[in-house]
């Protein structure tokens, strides 16, 4: 059907004209156009091929509610998350303003401190992350710093895990939106919390990308080795996050024919910023791994 696998994802598929789009998970289809005459006809080819329902324009894509106005497009998973909470039995909690609380440090449990049914721990952590998938980033670093106790979860893991419940319950209409308006700039920003983690002192790392003012990726994980400082936790951050900016750039330009984008990336430390401009190798840099200076290319 003159379709090619895009490069930047192996389901997303691209027409040589550039007219159309299709993104496939499993049996869902989503069809992005710019000539309703050429959508007719792969439509028609779908149609010939394989046995499909077309719903029209999308309001429900994997769990995830998609509301069309005038303006733009609102990403909702409130429905989800109520089913959520009434599952949790959390429907009725009070809300909390924070995820987490910062004066709680969490760390490794012992197979004597371990509750009764992990499994719990476990289903609700499994539920959050679908979240932070989906259309929740300001949970992204809270469930990926819990999900790191499934093992041996302990009653001091649940009662942080019962927190971020208690937080959605008074955060259920946030949601995402997209506007129609073209953008100028895609951004990049970095952070890493420096030896965050009690157990084994590693950092975690962080980023989310604008495109305009729309957030279209974001991430929180815990950094594979150890930093010695500040400088390296933020300066491993900021390569880690070249390393998505320019998947996203390599993904604008397979979908857009003429992408007018400045590709920018921001960080928030003095120290780490000067050695990415200036890579003079001082006490402070000459240890770190050869592969994270990528990000002054």
């Amino acid at each position: 059907m003159r379709f090619r696998k895009a490069d930047f994802d192996p389901c997303v598929f691209i027409h040589k004209t550039g007219e159309v789009v299709i993104a496939i998970y499993v049996d869902d289809i989503l069809i992005f156009y710019w000539s309703v005459e050429r959508k007719n006809r792969v439509s028609l080819q779908l149609h010939a091929e394989f046995e499909m329902t077309e719903t029209g324009t999308p309001n429900w894509a994997l769990g995830i509610h998609l509301i069309h106005n005038k303006t733009g497009v609102i990403l909702s998973q409130e429905a989800y998350l109520k089913r959520v909470l009434i599952k949790y039995g959390f429907d009725e909690s009070r809300p909390v303003a924070t995820p987490i609380d910062n004066n709680v440090h969490l760390q490794k449990g012992t197979e004597a401190e371990k509750i009764d049914d992990p499994t719990i721990y476990q289903s609700i952590i499994g539920s959050l992350i679908y979240a932070v998938i989906g259309t929740r980033p300001d949970l992204a670093y809270t469930v990926t710093m819990l999900s790191q106790f499934s093992s041996c979860p302990t009653k001091a893991h649940l009662a942080a895990v019962h927190r971020v419940l208690r937080y959605l319950k008074g955060t259920l209409d946030w949601s995402l939106f997209y506007a129609k308006t073209p953008s100028t700039a895609l951004i990049g920003f970095s952070d890493a919390s420096y030896a965050s983690d009690i157990d084994d002192r590693r950092s975690f790392t962080g980023h989310c990308f604008m495109l305009g003012e729309a957030l279209i990726s974001w991430r929180s994980y815990k950094q594979r080795s150890v930093a010695t400082s500040t400088t390296e936790a933020e300066y491993m951050a900021l390569s880690d996050t070249s390393r998505q900016l320019i998947w996203l750039r390599n993904a604008i330009h397979e979908l857009e024919r003429k992408p007018k984008l400045s590709f920018i990336l921001r960080g928030d430390n003095n120290c780490s910023l000067s050695l990415v401009k200036n890579p003079v190798f001082h006490k402070r840099s000459k240890h770190i791994d050869v592969h994270f200076h990528f990000v002054q290319e």
